[in-house]
């Protein structure tokens, strides 16, 4: 416990420390003054000694030592400052402990130790963003550690220029941290531990004059020595967990790798993605996910429980000057695949290019619920073709529709290096890794509420059959080299799959082969993005192929016409029965010249008519 002091002390020019239950900070600027953290408040009591008025709190995560004296600043019109994955905790701690569950506890987050009484949030702490308080500018770092969503502060002072970091409890003091059981997100692990050696390498590669924790004296002199070995520490910690040992080592790991000499594949996200590089200098990604640089994303999910940071970009800078990325070419909404890219956008202005099938789904996710939907918006840019072309650069890539593993994907191909490639998102992996492909089978990969599709396996294996990829590319394996064995794999799948799902009975019960998922007694919010039906598609988003004829066409559209109207309105005859009684109720009424009861009566049959021609109007 470190020796109270009471009132404000200058740590160093321009910035002055209070001893609470965590080291408040006060940082003078221009137009007032910053608050770093806000302990238990008793700091208010003594704001006559700051040369400025504070101007506004920010805290670096939500830890009740550190946050429970916001909101008495809130109350005295200081504003507070939370950091985005946080907002929740503080804005609506009564609606946080309603969701936390006290039996059978497996997850050891820390977020019991959260405010208690509500806190107004003036604004959140963006990653990587900089905004300007009191005229200073401030950076936000992010500094996963004893929260996933602890964030850092870095500015200059204004009277020395000297770069300081208020980096929470990132380091406590040389090779040490105030404490460790927040470390344990889930339970018997040490995850955050890999989280905390992260950030301690991130505030090293930003080479800070000073560093000011939140326990802890500040380290105003050598803090990169103190990073270091607080990295040694955490490295001697995990030696008896595998798990956390192997994650850390493999931070060393090469963080691209050489498919051609224009396509390049991440080993540091946790879906594999793919960097396809133009003469011009500029780079396109396939996909952009969660980071392997620390555990980002612990057991037991919510929003709350991931965190997506910018990966790679480090390498693209050293290895080709490439600094940004210019596109991310989407390959299906899942999270894991797109939680990156709203980052980009907001930091490099990136553009997103998506199919027509899900981009509503990127756009809004808040109007959907589908399995593992983002929650923070991505601008869709381009919407693309189901099936059709577009151009980047000097590349063309093809589209081709894909359901299985998941309702709502794309099918991309193209040519590079006198190759021709094929993503196929999480279509198709192989029980035993890569190669031999005579002797490796599929792995079963469809996730059924996801959607259960007649024949989405049969659609993307025709496409497959037909582009015949030298090199497929794919979300969670290396690239696939392809032989005559490897079609005739995928060939035979796309068969055996499509019989397997039309001989269950539940996904071809007539009517409702594909409504089955989509009716909206099974989603309370839209069941389907709705340019997927107004562009001509079927109830999977996937396009038709014009002048197929036959059998497999009429089907497709007999799917389609029925799930019109079971999407639209489920039960149809529910309505027209429900039409008649009232019809029924309200005829005697009127014949007797009870206009005014009759009229009441006929009101909601009028209503109910509206709705269904609205619905109808929705499918033309």
């Amino acid at each position: 416990m470190m020796e109270s002091i009471e009132g404000w002390h200058e740590v160093c020019p321009g910035i002055l420390r209070f001893e609470d239950s965590c080291n408040v900070y006060a940082v003078s600027g221009p137009q007032g003054s910053l608050i770093i953290n806000a302990g238990t408040g008793r700091w208010l009591d003594f704001l006559d000694e700051l040369p400025n008025p504070p101007r506004a709190l920010a805290c670096t995560h939500y830890f009740r030592d550190h946050s429970a004296g916001a909101a008495r600043a809130a109350r005295l019109g200081i504003p507070i400052y939370v950091p985005e994955g946080e907002e929740a905790y503080f804005a609506d701690p009564a609606q946080h402990f309603r969701e936390r569950q006290t039996y059978i506890i497996y997850d050891n987050l820390w977020n019991l130790f959260s405010p208690i009484e509500p806190i107004p949030v003036a604004g959140v702490l963006r990653d990587y963003e900089t905004l300007t308080v009191a005229d200073l500018d401030v950076t936000v770092v992010p500094l996963p550690g004893v929260t996933l969503t602890q964030c850092g502060l870095e500015l200059r002072l204004p009277t020395t220029g000297e770069k300081v970091i208020f980096c929470g409890e990132a380091i406590h003091s040389p090779g040490r941290l105030a404490r460790i059981a927040p470390l344990q997100y889930n339970y018997n692990d040490l995850s955050g531990a890999i989280n905390a050696y992260v950030s301690a390498q991130t505030l090293r590669e930003r080479q800070p004059d000073a560093l000011l924790p939140s326990l802890g004296p500040p380290l105003l002199r050598e803090p990169d020595a103190a990073l270091a070995q607080l990295q040694e520490s955490l490295a001697v910690l995990c030696k008896g967990r595998p798990g956390e040992s192997a994650a850390i080592a493999n931070l060393a790991e090469t963080p691209l790798e050489k498919v051609t000499d224009h396509v390049w594949m991440t080993t540091q996200s946790v879906s594999i993605n793919w960097f396809v590089l133009s003469e011009a200098g500029k780079a396109l990604v396939i996909d952009y996910g969660y980071s392997t640089r620390g555990a980002l994303l612990p057991g037991y999910p919510t929003p709350q429980r991931r965190r997506a940071l910018l990966h790679s970009l480090g390498a693209l800078k050293k290895q080709f000057g490439i600094d940004r990325i210019d596109v991310a070419l989407v390959s299906h909404f899942h999270d894991d695949h797109v939680c990156g890219i709203p980052v980009l956008q907001r930091v490099f202005g990136t553009q997103c290019w998506a199919s027509e099938a899900f981009a509503d789904l990127l756009a809004m996710p808040e109007a959907h619920c589908f399995p593992c939907d983002w929650p923070v918006a991505c601008r869709v840019d381009r919407r693309l073709p189901i099936s059709g072309t577009t151009q980047w650069e000097e590349y063309t890539f093809h589209f081709g529709p894909m359901s299985g593993h998941t309702r709502f994907a794309s099918l991309i191909g193209f040519e590079a290096d006198g190759k021709r490639f094929a993503h196929t998102g999480d279509q198709y992996f192989f029980q035993k890794g890569i190669g031999d492909w005579a002797n490796n089978p599929i792995m079963q990969n469809h996730v059924y509420r996801n959607g259960a599709l007649l024949d989405g396996y049969r659609q993307s294996g025709d496409w497959m059959l037909s582009w015949q990829p030298d090199i497929v590319l794919t979300g969670h394996q290396p690239a696939f080299f392809t032989d005559e064995a490897f079609f005739q794999r995928i060939g035979d799948w796309s068969v055996g799959r499509s019989a397997g799902l039309g001989g269950n009975a539940h996904h071809a019960s007539g009517g409702r082969a594909c409504g089955s998922v989509l009716r909206t007694r099974y989603h309370a919010r839209r069941p389907l993005p709705p340019p997927a039906l107004r562009r001509g598609t079927d109830c999977r988003g996937t396009a038709f192929r014009a002048g197929r004829g036959g059998a497999a066409d009429g089907r497709r559209r007999a799917i389609l016409t029925m799930n019109k109207h079971s999407h639209v309105y489920p039960e149809l005859w529910i309505l027209l029965v429900v039409a008649l009684i009232l019809l029924a109720i309200a005829v005697p009424y009127l014949a007797r010249g009870q206009w005014i009861t009759g009229g009441l009566w006929l009101l909601p049959l009028v209503l109910l008519i509206g709705y269904v021609l609205r619905g109808w109007m929705r499918q033309r």
